[in-house]
């Protein structure tokens, strides 16, 4: 019933976003023990078979950090406590925001079965690092996989597969392709908007506070020397490749040697004697101001073809 509000006005799920973190400083808070929490929040809108469904993906670790750095472990968060709130918080939002009446929302508060819904079971252990990563992987996920869905040409029907949608008692979507593209523009971020937020101990204030701070007793750290500084920024592409495509382009693909890169070569002349010594020079003559006009097979201008329009079915 509320997920369509959030659909149209996409704003609120900054406030959603701000609701959980509030939430969840308030459970640690109780604990007792004085430090920040470390949260990064992700915001969603799909679920499986595309479907809009606004929740909160939180990465959280399982206590507080100290101003000193040290780190304090807490016990779990009841999720009824957390399910609760959330509940009263966002229904508080949209009465506030117009968006329900306080009728349905004093109506909706006694209902047993809220629609809310908190879990709190993927435990990530402290030393698997490869383990946050897939789990980071996971909540930053695309709304759709390629490999699921598969288009109809004949039909022009598009067909989705995933996992079985309570709601819709199925588990695949079959729509034209015009409905199936609206369906993906509903999660399509608004400018400008925010789908990861750091909060406590990773925020960028904080982080700007350690790296300002120095902390009584320790080290001082010589400067680094500015070769090393050279090849870990050198290096960083390729750490950022591999991540994404999981490939390691410094990794020799005939005998799995690792590569180093020796120059970055941008010079025209350069290149081409290089490539001409390869054998791999080919360069293709092209008019820079105006572009050939097509020929058929006989060295004859190619006719014009005829534009047909076809209608596009309304969506909105």
């Amino acid at each position: 019933m509320l997920r369509p509000i959030f659909s149209r006005k996409r704003g609120l799920l900054a406030e959603l976003c701000h609701i959980v973190e509030h939430l969840l400083i308030s459970a640690y808070s109780r604990a007792g023990v004085e430090g920040r929490p470390g949260l990064i929040l992700f915001v969603q809108t799909f679920g499986d078979l595309l479907t809009f469904n606004p929740h909160i993906h939180v990465l959280a670790a399982d206590g507080v950090f100290r101003a000193d750095g040290a780190f304090v472990v807490l016990p779990a968060i009841p999720v009824k406590l957390l399910e609760r709130g959330c509940r009263i918080a966002v229904l508080k939002l949209l009465v506030a925001e117009g968006a329900i009446g306080e009728r349905l929302s004093g109506s909706m508060l006694a209902w047993r079965h809220s629609g809310f819904s908190v879990h709190n079971g993927v435990h990530v252990p402290a030393g698997d690092i490869e383990g946050r990563k897939k789990l980071a992987q996971y909540m930053l996920r695309a709304p759709l996989s390629l490999e699921k869905m598969t288009y109809l040409p004949d039909a022009g029907m598009v067909m989705y597969r995933s996992h079985m949608h309570k709601g819709l008692k199925r588990n695949f979507q079959l729509m034209p392709g015009a409905q199936w593209l609206e369906l993906l523009c509903r999660h399509i971020p608004e400018r400008f908007e925010h789908l990861v937020r750091y909060v406590g101990w990773y925020s960028t204030r904080v982080r700007g506070e350690r790296a300002r701070k120095t902390v009584p007793g320790a080290a001082v750290q010589a400067p680094e020397d500015g070769q090393v500084i050279a090849a870990r920024a050198r290096s960083a592409w390729a750490r950022l490749i591999y991540k994404v495509y999981e490939v390691d382009p410094l990794e020799c693909p005939q005998c799995g040697a690792p590569m180093q890169v020796i120059a970055l070569i941008d010079d025209d002349e350069v290149i081409r004697r290089i490539l001409e010594h390869l054998g791999c020079w080919a360069p293709r003559e092209v008019q820079r101001n105006q572009r050939a006009p097509p020929r058929d097979g006989k060295g004859l201008k190619s006719p014009a073809r005829e534009l047909t329009y076809h209608p596009v079915p309304d969506i909105a």
